[in-house]
């Protein structure tokens, strides 16, 4: 901004006709350029036509400065963030804990990353019932409801009117969606029991937590010294997750037990070279703890013992569900 001059004391005007005004004392502005400035400023107004701004009024030459990476760019260059999910936590009914499941308020972007989805309100979905949008409605995409089944929750909308609802699918990946529902975020999954009854269940950000253990998702004696891959009833098909579990070993004699990805290299238990091992039994003292492993997208875990018939029994307490962040 060029420097403003000092006025001399008293100074009233000067021979080039502009007339300076002292201000505070110490400086003072021509007025005559000020004039010119706010008469042609109102002449474009005058001679526009205002109209609402979009996307590209903000992306011409003058406001593209070297791009996204050092932080300028067209607006139209930048998405909103994968991690945007806020609030939307599921729970289990209070009045039909069986059938019924409530989504409390919250945001997310769609995993198209284009829009946010804000469900102003909490929800309550029924899964025993064909979707219908809105509150204490069905909530199930396709067919009729399976027992034993895991089904996964979306959050849903159709950009035509903004409406935001919630869907419930067998597919973690491409759900059934209602006519003119075209935005959808996978928020979560949810399980039903043999009677179709949902199993209950906590969940704190993308942690779920069974309230009750539904059951031994592993129970053989007869791991052996080749891995072996488990599928875990109580953890969600469809996706990977980190699943948090009780283990127990046993034998007739010590052993060593790797646990791992199904997806990572098949590596054998020691005491002394990699990978090691997270559990072992001494002698024919069984060896109990708690371990988080991830599992590939058909719920599964491996295993490998260090000698054979090793008692190898699973119990899964919850699981971490990134919901879309990655």
């Amino acid at each position: 901004m060029p420097t403003i001059p000092n006025a001399p004391e008293g100074q009233k005007g000067s021979v080039d006709g502009t007339e300076k005004v002292p201000v505070d004392g110490s400086f003072f502005i021509i007025i005559s350029q000020v004039a010119e400035y706010i008469r042609t400023l109102a002449q474009t107004l005058t001679n526009k036509t205002l109209t609402t701004p979009t996307i590209g009024d903000f992306t011409n030459a003058q406001h593209d400065h070297a791009g996204p990476a050092s932080g300028g760019g067209p607006i139209a260059s930048y998405t909103i963030p994968r991690t945007v999910v806020d609030g939307l936590t599921l729970s289990n009914n209070g009045s039909d804990a069986n059938n019924d499941i409530d989504i409390a308020a919250g945001q997310a972007v769609d995993d198209g990353l284009t829009d946010n989805m804000i469900l102003a309100a909490a929800l309550t979905k029924r899964l025993d019932a064909n979707w219908a949008v809105g509150t204490n409605q069905g909530g199930l995409d396709t067919g009729a409801e399976a027992n034993s089944t895991w089904y996964h929750v979306w959050l849903i909308m159709r950009p035509d009117t903004g409406v935001v609802d919630v869907l419930f699918s067998l597919s973690a990946t491409a759900p059934t969606m209602p006519a003119n529902y075209t935005k959808k975020r996978r928020i979560g999954a949810i399980k039903n029991d043999s009677s179709g009854n949902i199993l209950p269940f906590l969940q704190y950000g993308d942690e779920f937590i069974w309230t009750s253990p539904p059951a031994v998702d592993v129970g053989v004696t007869n791991l052996s010294t080749s891995r072996v891959d488990y599928t875990l009833p109580s953890v969600p098909t469809g996706v990977i997750v980190k699943v948090a579990f009780n283990v127990r070993i046993g034998g007739a004699a010590s052993r060593l037990v790797y646990v791992s990805n199904p997806s990572l290299v098949d590596l054998a238990p020691s005491a002394t070279v990699t990978p090691l091992a997270q559990i072992d039994s001494i002698g024919t003292n069984n060896c109990v703890m708690t371990m988080q492993v991830y599992t590939n997208i058909s719920a599964q875990i491996s295993a490998r013992s260090s000698g054979t018939s090793t008692d190898f029994f699973v119990a899964v307490l919850g699981w971490v569900d990134p919901r879309g962040k990655r």
